[in-house]
């Protein structure tokens, strides 16, 4: 582990390291690079994936400096992940969304959260989000929900709480240590199975697990390059975003790094009709990779990163010559939400 993040306030929540596999079946289909599939999709918490790294760090970073419950916006993958965590930990969450859910949206995570009786409060003041292809910004919903949620701090405070409220794009920068650390995992992995990779594959949204890479990759001098496939900004805007995440990070971490633009890559053709809308090309990504690897992907996450992956193969940006790794970062909630697309 890097010392830094050693020192580090951290609560335990999941199983690690998490396995590192070859898809064999896979990149033979592919007639392309040897693929590695890091299966952060088993963290153990919930139904898995990155949020638990973040996490860990998250709240043991909180709990240190006096907060005792949390609050977030919505259902998600980060806020079951929360749920979870807060319950296996025995503390208060709770979760604010806008109103009532459709019949579709009963599926999936908010069949999670019912499990877990989680503390969820409608608040009709709270603005859905809504985009059409890869995006700029996200300002005015930003600003809405962290409206919101400053008032839902209010209320937990009468009832005798002192709530951290995580905001997505706000959250404080230790909880990138995770995946700062995560390449130190699998580049131990790598060593230990006598791999060399080239290259690390792994969705962004917002751009914080990207830029935990991208951080680690270049303090550990590690020898594979990090490309991230987005699925919500466009490329300048995703860039930009990743490299003032770095940049936090490293400085957060007295890692005596700096990351540049031209050092982020980031492709942004496989976001589709936007953040939450399927593609053809992701469905048959899911299905390809279930059928020849016996795992799933997400529809708002890896589906797209595996769509953009296989893409570039067939572009020959990867050759039989290379060796990728792929960063499995859970989702598979959301399988359940798309069941109408996924079984058309």
């Amino acid at each position: 582990m890097i010392k830094q993040i050693a020192k580090l306030p951290r609560r335990s929540l999941g199983c690690f390291p998490t396995p590192l596999i070859e898809a064999k079946h896979l990149s033979a289909v592919l007639n392309g690079p040897r693929i590695l599939i890091k299966r952060d999709d088993l963290t153990g918490l919930a139904l898995g994936g990155n949020k638990c790294r973040r996490l860990e760090f998250l709240i043991g970073d909180a709990l240190q400096k006096g907060f005792d419950s949390f609050l977030i916006s919505g259902i998600g993958n980060m806020s079951t992940q929360l749920a979870a965590a807060c319950a296996k930990l025995g503390i208060k969450a709770r979760h604010i969304v806008q109103g009532d859910f459709s019949p579709k949206e009963k599926q999936g995570n908010y069949v999670l959260h019912k499990i877990l009786n989680s503390d969820i409060r409608v608040n009709s003041d709270i603005m859905v989000m809504e985009v059409s292809g890869p995006v700029e910004t996200l300002d005015d919903v930003k600003a809405n929900i962290n409206f919101v949620l400053d008032s839902e701090v209010l209320k937990l405070r009468d009832e005798g709480c002192n709530p951290f409220a995580i905001r997505d794009w706000q959250s404080p920068i230790v909880e990138n240590a995770g995946w700062v650390n995560a390449v130190d995992e699998i580049w131990q992995q790598l060593k230990a199975q006598d791999i060399e990779a080239q290259y690390l594959v792994v969705t962004s949204s917002e751009g914080a697990t990207l830029a935990g890479l991208i951080v680690g990759a270049k303090y550990l001098r590690a020898p594979f390059k990090v490309i991230g496939i987005s699925n919500l900004y466009k490329k300048a805007k995703a860039i930009s975003e990743v490299v003032r995440i770095s940049n936090e990070t490293a400085e957060f971490l007295a890692l005596g790094i700096n990351i540049m633009l031209d050092e982020v890559t980031i492709y942004d053709e496989y976001v589709g009709d936007g953040y939450g809308n399927i593609t053809k090309e992701c469905i048959e990504a899911i299905k390809l990779v279930a059928q020849t690897e016996g795992f799933f992907l997400d529809p708002e996450y890896t589906g797209k990163a595996m769509a953009g992956l296989i893409d570039l193969i067939r572009k020959g940006l990867f050759t039989s010559e290379d060796t990728v790794v792929f960063i499995h970062t859970g989702g598979i909630p959301s399988l359940f939400v798309y069941h109408e697309e996924l079984t058309s």
